[in-house]
């Protein structure tokens, strides 16, 4: 029992920070706009112009290391995404990445968050990167 009336001062204390820094949110990638708990990423302003996946002169961002030949099939024009700075924060062992150009609700990225339960996580460089379950990866 004098353990415990020693430690309780100390555990008032600590228990509530606990609280507080476990309610942080993370920082997200440079280049990223975080999106709120219930909102798809941010859409850029209009008259933005976006990048087509289809056209011919559509350019992948180097800051997002796509690699593959297309996602889930090759010749799609989603890619599966590589270990990068910009995508740091998002790395996670239970997902795998996938950017799609465009916005969330275009029908590259559309079809991914639907066909592979994906999540959309942020807008990086006119690309959505949308969070993919692995075994919806393979």
């Amino acid at each position: 029992m004098p353990t415990f009336r020693l430690l309780r001062p100390a555990l008032l204390v600590v228990f509530p920070l606990l609280l507080v820094f476990t309610g942080c949110e993370r920082d997200t990638a440079p280049g990223a706009t975080a999106p709120s708990a219930n909102a798809e990423p941010s859409r850029p302003p209009p008259n933005t112009a976006m990048p087509n996946p289809t056209a011919p002169n559509f350019t992948w961002p180097a800051s997002l290391q796509p690699f593959g030949e297309g996602y889930p099939n090759p010749g799609d024009p989603c890619r599966r995404l590589g270990e990068s700075p910009a995508v740091t924060d998002f790395l996670d062992h239970t997902q795998v990445l996938v950017g799609c150009p465009g916005r969330a609700d275009d029908v590259p990225a559309a079809t991914v968050i639907a066909d592979g339960h994906g999540k959309p996580l942020a807008m990086i460089d006119g690309v959505t990167v949308i969070a993919v379950p692995p075994n919806a990866a393979m």
